[in-house]
């Protein structure tokens, strides 16, 4: 079961460096603590509550985009597909991408935005 949880850790990793490491280093090394916190993420247990953490991860460091684009990579891992347990994450990862693809169509000017930021505070940049 530790393959799920280092193949987790891996996508969150290189979500990190790509959207946090170079603009954001304090959010980065915040994320970074959250990712790796005492190898919770690493240590795959099998259950809900597991995919709840990775869903806060996002939702706390990652825009809407961010997130529909993370989340294609651990849709991706088909590994994850046959655990009971990653359905619920299943269905959020899926509306994600889908609430992504109807901001893309939408008209410019409709009041939708393309991009809702996370909890966390993040300049523009």
């Amino acid at each position: 079961m530790n393959k799920v949880g280092a193949a987790v850790v891996e996508i969150l990793e290189r979500a990190g460096t790509q959207y946090l490491r170079q603009n954001e280093p304090d959010l980065y090394q915040a994320y970074l603590l959250n990712v790796g916190a005492a190898q919770a993420l690493r240590r795959y247990d099998g259950t809900e509550c597991y995919w709840d953490r990775v869903q806060a991860i996002l939702d706390a460091f990652f825009s809407s985009s961010e997130r529909a684009e993370i989340c294609t990579e651990l849709i991706a891992e088909r590994v994850f597909w046959d655990l009971p347990e990653f359905r619920g994450f299943l269905m959020r990862a899926l509306a994600e991408r889908r609430l992504q693809s109807l901001l893309a169509t939408a008209p410019i000017g409709s009041g939708l935005r393309s991009t809702v930021w996370p909890a966390a505070v993040r300049r523009p940049g």
